[in-house]
């Protein structure tokens, strides 16, 4: 279908839609990284919104698990760096996403836009897992690990 070029249909879009889920769970993610239920940042409106929420979320969970003033300034910083990101990060995600969708639309679907496209989503997904991973180390230095237990089966509830 495609001049045996890129992806067969079947493999092809499976592939895509699975590494389109990957984005979006890397990004949903991020909103069980500070809380969750009814405080998920991610259905924030605008990226303001979005850290608005991180940020009360942030406090939740360091409240939650008996965070001393001390730790709560220290991990500060990571948590505006990281909901700063993640912001970014899910803006990125919804131009992707639109880009996937106006090349499906297409008269004819360009097996060499949607690679780019795909290429574009895992770059996406490694940076965002990235600096998540970076802020879970930082965060690792100040939590002792019974507050990291703590925070671990908060996010487990949320899963």
């Amino acid at each position: 279908m495609n001049g045996g070029k890129g992806f067969d249909s079947i493999r092809g879009a499976r592939h895509i839609r699975g590494q389109a889920l990957l984005i979006a769970c890397v990004i949903l993610a991020s909103g069980v990284a500070a809380g969750c239920a009814r405080h998920h940042p991610y259905g924030a409106k605008t990226p303001e919104e979005f850290r608005e929420r991180f940020d009360k979320a942030t406090q939740r969970a360091l409240k939650k698990m008996d965070a001393t003033e001390d730790q709560k300034a220290r991990i500060k910083p990571i948590a505006d760096d990281l909901g700063m990101a993640l912001s970014g990060f899910r803006e990125e995600h919804k131009a992707i996403r639109s880009r996937f969708i106006n090349a499906f639309e297409a008269e004819k679907v360009d097996s060499a836009e949607v690679a780019r496209i795909r290429a574009d989503a895992l770059a996406l997904a490694d940076r965002a897992t990235g600096k998540m991973a970076e802020a879970i180390v930082k965060a690792s230095d100040i939590l002792t690990p019974g507050q990291r237990r703590k925070l671990a089966e908060r996010w487990k509830k949320c899963m």
